[in-house]
């Protein structure tokens, strides 16, 4: 099946922005930013405003809609079927701690695959015991757990086949053979179920153990002589830890600390369901154990035995109360699980892997999910090939030297751009009270909830206060812009520097993405840039994002804003010809017109010097050209890449120059963007 889809994606920074994605057969082809209207083909669905993250992986699933696979192997196809509907891509089927002919029973089901089978794949069995400690075993039946003995370790090796996961108790004699001899196999080893030491526990570490099985649960606790098995687990940075997170299994508490200390980089969610879950209340199975489920599943004795939680609902409860971002739900939904199975075909959004993806709404509710290339799970009612009406915007508005912009963005679209007229002439009080009619009508002309006003300002800029402190394009000095735009508006509005907004929305939504640095370089009325690295930002020495356009070019005065800038380059077409003409309309005539194609050669010459110094100071991957000059398109990058190449070659590789993907609206899109995230500006 060959599709191509558009939906919000993570950006390995906590945010998102609107990708595509291509999808041959069984696999991602392609993975790329995504330009409504642009010329990247049409698509067959529109998912947006809802989040495509790498198709969810549940390494320890019992049971599920009255099923249990411990005594039921062939159910586990069953359960399966009904995991799309969760998100779930792939899963390993647990089989507790039970007599050697079940097991061998469930090595059979896993070899016979049903025809035709449609839902999440299964990954290898999980088999969780009966190598454990009987103090720890919960709902495993402590008749069935046995000693680590050699038939055990040829069973599980010779099963390796169809086995992904094994959970062993690390103090058991023998463990650590066992562990090394299962690792050997191929066979991921999780320690759990167990009262071992920290000694023990790190012995099984070096004998090949990987991960821990639903961390806290089913151990020993912490203790301030002993640390024991959960605390050797929190400190070994190359483990994983599975953790159940439904609400009963761990406190609230207890998840922010295991949080804490282990990171979005080790944790791994699991649901732990059993039978009981998505059917009616009612009494249930967990291998030989009797369950009663209503809210949670207890076995005769009130402990816990499984969980009724799905993945979903884990992550849900990491958003909710963890604050963990959409990057560190992909990590613990399905990236982290993929690495503890050194699987490395599934587990993220990028060419090359399997295309199993889980498209969620902003409440993490699976809203269609994609397994091995073919939509195993949609939501009539929620999705489909019309975009629905977002239900939170925010406006965007930049005031440059020659005109002011706004349009409403949805987080993929930005919508009309309204312009209105600035400049020099124009006092600062009728430029804000234009901005502040144009928000009027934008607010006007939307259902949507408008979240908040971003506002990109040109010049030196005070965000905290709201300020412009000089601003020479437009002759402003201590501007008060929200007072301006008016104290009474009912919606928080935020302040920030226009070439830093334009770079953000590069960063956070455009070419930016997936880069370990970019410099924004802007040329309009002035130019400027900004540096944006997975570290942080950099607007030069003197914190100011227009000091690029400050660099001296040749032997005179001149500065690069003196040559280069659309305002330099209109001035220069005038003294030599006497006509105005814009720097779009000189582009337009190169071919025809000798001094608009010297004044554009001059212009672009000089670019080039500046970026080529700016790639030697501050070394980026990628540099994005923005503001109104970037209009020019293939004649301002045809001529400049060549040249930032040629003076920079015999010190580094050229770094990519591209047009910034949201044109000359970056800075609309960037104070969107701002508006939305931080509003806790004044009002």
């Amino acid at each position: 099946m060959t599709m191509r889809f558009v939906a919000m994606l993570p950006n390995g920074r906590g945010g998102l922005y609107p990708g595509c994605i291509s999808v041959s057969g069984e696999h991602i082809a392609e993975v790329a930013l995504h330009r409504p209207g642009g010329a990247d083909g049409t698509t067959d669905f529109d998912f947006t405003p809802h989040v495509a993250l790498p198709g969810f992986i549940d390494l320890q699933i019992n049971g599920a809609a009255g099923h249990d696979i411990t005594s039921e192997p062939r159910s586990a196809w069953a359960v399966g079927a009904g995991l799309s509907r969760h998100g779930v891509t792939a899963f390993a089927p647990t089989i507790i701690t039970s007599p050697p002919q079940q097991r061998q029973a469930a090595y059979h089901a896993m070899r016979r695959r049903p025809p035709g089978y449609t839902g999440a794949e299964p990954v290898g069995l999980h088999i969780e015991g009966p190598a454990l400690a009987r103090t720890q075993a919960g709902a495993h039946p402590s008749a069935a757990i046995t000693t680590v003995e050699d038939p055990l370790a040829e069973e599980l090796a010779g099963a390796a086949d169809v086995i992904a996961l094994t959970t062993v108790a690390p103090e058991l004699d023998g463990a650590c053979d066992l562990i090394a001899r299962l690792s050997a196999a191929g066979i991921a080893v999780s320690l759990g179920h167990s009262g071992a030491t920290a000694a023990q526990t790190v012995a099984a570490i070096h004998a090949g153990a990987r991960a821990f099985t639903h961390v806290f649960n089913g151990m020993a606790p912490l203790h301030h002589r002993e640390v024991g098995i959960v605390g050797a687990g929190l400190l070994d940075a190359g483990t994983w830890l599975s953790l159940i997170a439904d609400g009963h299994h761990l406190s609230d508490e207890m998840v922010q600390l295991v949080w804490r200390l282990a990171g979005a980089e080790r944790i791994f969610l699991v649901s732990d369901s059993m039978a009981g879950t998505g059917a009616p209340p009612g009494l249930y199975r967990i291998g030989d154990t009797r369950v009663r489920c209503g809210e949670t599943a207890r076995d005769i004795s009130g402990g816990l035995a499984g969980s009724l939680v799905t993945l979903p609902d884990a992550a849900r409860r990491l958003q909710q109360q963890i604050g963990a971002t959409w990057d560190q739900l992909a990590l613990v939904t399905s990236t982290n699980a993929a690495g503890l199975l050194g699987d490395e075909s599934r587990g993220r959004l990028a060419a090359g892997k399997r295309a199993d993806i889980a498209i969620v709404d902003a409440n993490f509710e699976p809203m269609a999910t994609i397994t091995g290339g073919s939509i195993t799970y949609r939501r009539p009612d929620r999705v489909g090939r019309v975009p629905r009406r977002p239900a939170r915007v925010a406006i965007g508005v930049d005031i440059g030297g020659s005109f002011l912009k706004a349009a409403i963005f949805d987080g993929t679209q930005l919508g009309k751009v309204h312009r209105r007229t600035t400049g020099q002439h124009q006092p600062a009080a009728e430029v804000l009270a234009e901005v502040r009619q144009v928000i009027d009508d934008l607010v006007g002309c939307t259902a949507a909830d408008v979240v908040g006003v971003g506002i990109a300002c040109p010049g030196v800029v005070d965000a905290a206060g709201g300020t412009v402190i000089e601003a020479t394009n437009l002759g402003w000095r201590a501007v008060d812009v929200i007072a301006g735009v008016g104290e009474d508006l009912q919606l928080p509005v935020a302040v920030e520097h226009d070439v830093y907004l334009g770079a953000m929305a590069e960063w956070e939504t455009g070419c930016g993405v997936g880069c370990e640095s970019m410099l924004y370089v802007s040329i309009g009325t002035g130019v400027a840039s900004q540096l944006f690295t997975a570290s942080g930002t950099y607007r030069g020495c003197l914190n100011l994002a227009g000091e690029m356009g400050l660099i001296p070019i040749g032997d005179g005065p001149k500065t690069l804003e003196s040559i280069a800038s659309a305002r330099a380059i209109s001035d220069a077409y005038f003294w030599l010809t006497g006509r105005q003409a814009s720097s779009e309309k000189i582009v337009s005539v190169l071919d025809n017109d000798a001094a608009a194609a010297r004044v554009w050669s001059d212009g672009v010459e000089a670019l080039a010097r500046g970026i080529a110094a700016a790639v030697l100071l501050q070394d980026p991957e990628i540099i994005a050209i923005g503001g109104g000059v970037s209009n020019a398109g293939s004649e301002l990058l045809d001529t400049l890449r060549p040249q930032v190449a040629e003076l920079v070659l015999e010190l580094r590789e050229p770094p990519l120059i591209v047009r910034a993907a949201h044109r000359a609206d970056s800075g609309i899109v960037g104070a969107a963007l701002h508006a939305g995230f931080k509003t806790s500006k004044r009002r």
